[in-house]
């Protein structure tokens, strides 16, 4: 098997396919890549940060980070970030 960003072969512990559409985008072909390679892409090409932002902005609007923040996860006054994700979102 070859991997499709650097043309080498990849031995068969290292492979891990890659999407050259993107899943969101509507696509559903893929393709073997070296897992170094296929992380070095998303991380030339900013898909991480992209990524890392929307993630942020869900935890910002779940108010999930008031269980995780030191000095909020036990602090009285975010009780009622701690609540609205307990309704809204824990199961």
């Amino acid at each position: 098997m070859t991997c499709t960003l650097c043309n080498e072969l990849i031995a068969p512990g290292d492979v891990e396919m890659h999407h050259p559409v993107y899943k969101s985008h509507g696509g559903s072909q893929v393709v073997p890549t070296h897992r170094a390679c296929h992380v070095a892409h998303h991380s030339t090409i900013g898909d991480f940060k992209a990524w890392g932002s929307i993630g942020g902005q869900i935890s910002a609007l779940s108010k999930r980070w008031a269980f995780n923040l030191k000095h909020v996860r036990a602090h009285p006054a975010h009780d009622i970030n701690r609540a609205f994700y307990t309704a809204h979102y824990a199961h």
